[in-house]
């Protein structure tokens, strides 16, 4: 009889703080916004519709998960994990594996910020994106684009936490929340009545730009390099050829993703920077 694989118990403990710490901070954010907002940011959070309101309820939970995966992912990301990423046989390594079928499923490891290993982080985020759908008033009022995307997410990261396989993926997907604190306070200023050409927005928007450029594009040639070179052809031989198309298209998806809201906030900042130049033209000609 073949057993249905699934996540260590890491993985549960996470997804349950990742669960609870979002409930709580949602519920939190009404009493934040009446007990320290000022009475026209508070006039203007009342008037915004059931999606929009959804929306700015979310930006508090969302700056403290993505606070909590920065915090925790940071030495994974940058130190590896200790017995799998370094103190191990390099030449071993290179024969035998791929660091994206090493996996540490422990609770409490003896490397990184938090002493939580990084199955606990990856429960974590599938805790959160569910919550975040669950509690959500509609599909519609949270976008059918997050409902995909969240589930989707959730989806991908317990199949690997149940063949133990890619966490190395998973940790540097997970820091690219770096610059979602930034996404975050550009929308609070938005909301409180400045105007996107104001200079603290703008200033917000740059380092916004700048960071997610930094952690979710520079990253993408090595990530695909790894990918196709030297990652697949191991996960094919844990989880099938059926299962590695399916990260395949995860990754591709990522990947597009990631350039396509990239090439957005390009056209952007294109038009900010020449678009008035245009005008200052025109403006010229016309006198």
């Amino acid at each position: 009889m073949t057993t249905v694989p699934i996540p260590p118990p890491s993985f549960f403990h996470g997804l349950f703080l990742g669960s609870v710490t979002y409930s709580f901070f949602r519920f939190l954010s009404p009493i934040v916004t009446t007990s320290f907002g000022t009475p026209s940011f508070q006039s203007n959070v009342s008037k915004l519709n059931s999606g929009k309101s959804y929306h700015y309820h979310s930006l508090l939970p969302s700056t403290i998960h993505a606070l909590l995966q920065i915090v925790g992912t940071w030495g994974v990301v940058f130190h590896g994990r200790r017995g799998l990423d370094y103190d191990h046989d390099i030449a071993d390594l290179k024969i035998t594996s791929s660091p994206a079928i090493l996996f540490d499923e422990q609770t409490i490891v003896t490397y990184g910020l938090t002493y939580f290993g990084p199955t606990v982080y990856m429960g974590v985020f599938v805790g959160y994106l569910l919550t975040d759908t669950i509690l959500a008033p509609s599909f519609k009022d949270m976008e059918y684009v997050y409902v995909v995307h969240h589930l989707a997410a959730s989806l991908c990261w317990t199949y690997c936490a149940s063949f133990r396989i890619m966490q190395n993926y998973a940790s540097l997907l997970q820091f690219c929340e770096l610059s979602t604190p930034l996404m975050n306070i550009r929308q609070i200023l938005l909301i409180s009545g400045y105007k996107s050409s104001d200079l603290s927005v703008t200033l917000i928007s740059l380092s916004f730009f700048l960071v997610f450029a930094m952690v979710r594009v520079a990253p993408i040639p090595f990530l695909l390099r790894d990918w196709v070179f030297r990652d697949f052809s191991s996960v094919r031989d844990v989880v099938g050829i059926g299962g590695s198309a399916f990260l395949t298209m995860f990754v591709v998806v990522h990947v597009a993703l990631q350039l396509g809201w990239f090439g957005i906030m390009c056209g952007k900042l294109w038009e900010i920077a020449f678009g008035k130049r245009k005008q200052e033209k025109n403006g010229k000609k016309k006198s």
